[in-house]
């Protein structure tokens, strides 16, 4: 991967603002293919943008999850410095049990890929894409998309191999302070987050928990106004407004576990895609040690004839002797090899060098934007919450004054 390929363009430059060029929403879930083997969901995404790249500044399309998942992975592979957001896990239980078309998880979904999507149109880089654009507005998504589903061959001779399995046993051998800092800051905001998310799962729990003690209350007092025939009507009222309490406290907690909670868990994996700048530092460092052996291997073979000083070297020459090879043939082509493995390694280690320098460049910006957009993302997120315990007071607050005047009229013999 060659630095050019990991240059930003100059959007990323700029801070980013509350001013988006575009708003985007995830709506009307469809079941297409319903009754057959291939049915799956569609959703219908309707883009408002005043970039000069689309079409039209109203565009909507519609698209299935594989079709996000073919976003995702486009961006990632070919962004690498930038954090592109998660996306919902595709590995939930509801695949497994055959819920996945049911109401709430359609829903769940629907509301994670908005999500998903806002967070891609607020990111001055990734907004600008030609994938992004290809995804919301194209008319002939089969075609386009494909023409990019290839993915592009490596040009290292590391690149094939992959950063997972190149770095899944290396460790950092001189870490940068700047990027320590970072690592550390959002360790400290996963461990935070993950501190809310076990407190709410309790108080998600103990609401639960009171929704149904509400109902069991409310059915209690509508039976005792069977038993109370003066009255029976403003009893079984009383407990009516109390299943409708208890109904707005159902409410209430859908709203916070699947807004407020579901994005706490959502940051939860976006914290994970920001600590990547590592993997380009250890890169350098292997590729840098692995010249450093190929010279030494050189310098060994100059000097004794002998590539190594181990026992396989030791080997190696005894069954040369035995089937007569020239052992000055031998050493000859061995440093050609050499020689071209060096050339080659140096070239790499320059270029990794490059890499891993312009990735910290745009890994320090991209921890900028992160951090930007955590705020925004938080507040509105705070503010979802507020928004709903207010309608809920509300709402009981409404229903306990209707149902005043009718215990007042309750009329009693001295």
């Amino acid at each position: 991967m060659n630095p050019d390929q990991l240059s930003h363009s100059n959007a990323s430059n700029a801070a980013i603002s509350t001013a988006f060029p575009m708003t985007i929403t995830v709506a009307e879930p469809l079941k297409e293919f319903d009754g057959t083997k291939d049915a799956f969901i569609s959703y219908l995404i309707t883009t408002k943008t005043t970039l000069d790249t689309f079409s039209s500044p109203t565009v909507s399309v519609r698209r299935r999850f594989q079709d996000f998942v073919w976003l995702h992975n486009s961006l990632s592979r070919d962004f690498a410095a930038c954090v592109v957001p998660p996306l919902p896990d595709r590995h939930r239980m509801e695949y497994i049990t055959g819920d996945r078309f049911g109401p709430e998880f359609v829903e769940k979904r629907r509301a994670s890929l908005q999500r998903f999507l806002t967070r891609l149109s607020r990111h001055p880089t990734l907004q600008k894409s030609e994938y992004f654009r290809i995804f919301l507005e194209s008319r002939e998504w089969n075609r386009e998309s494909s023409l990019y589903r290839q993915k592009k061959p490596g040009d290292g001779v590391f690149e094939n191999l992959g950063d997972a399995l190149l770095n899944a046993f290396s460790k950092l051998k001189k870490p940068d302070e700047k990027f320590v800092e970072i690592k550390e800051s959002v360790d400290k905001l996963e461990e935070n987050l993950q501190t809310i998310d076990r407190l709410y799962q309790k108080i998600i729990k103990r609401q639960t928990d009171l929704e149904v003690d509400y109902r069991d209350f409310g059915s209690s007092i509508a039976g005792l106004g069977q038993l109370e025939t003066g009255i029976t009507a403003p009893l079984e009222q009383f407990g009516d407004t109390i299943s409708k309490f208890a109904d707005a406290w159902k409410r209430m907690t859908y709203r916070e576990e699947n807004g407020y909670l579901a994005q706490i868990r959502d940051y939860l994996t976006y914290c994970h895609c920001v600590k990547l700048r590592d993997q380009k530092q250890v890169d350098f460092e292997d590729l840098s040690e692995y010249l450093q052996n190929a010279l030494m291997e050189r310098e060994n073979l100059m000097n004794t004839g002998k590539s190594s000083t181990g026992i396989s070297s030791f080997l190696r020459e005894t069954v040369d002797n035995i089937k007569g090879v020239d052992q000055e043939q031998v050493k000859k082509e061995r440093l050609q090899k050499l020689d071209s493995k060096i050339a080659e390694l140096e070239k790499e280690v320059e270029n990794s060098n490059d890499v891993s320098d312009q990735f910290s460049l745009e890994v320090a910006k991209e921890y900028e934007i992160f951090q930007t957009a955590k705020t925004i993302e938080m507040k509105d997120c705070l503010l979802a919450y507020a928004d709903s315990h207010v309608e809920f007071y509300r709402q009981g607050v409404e229903l306990w004054e209707e149902i005043i005047p009718i215990l007042d009229d309750i009329k009693f013999q001295a």
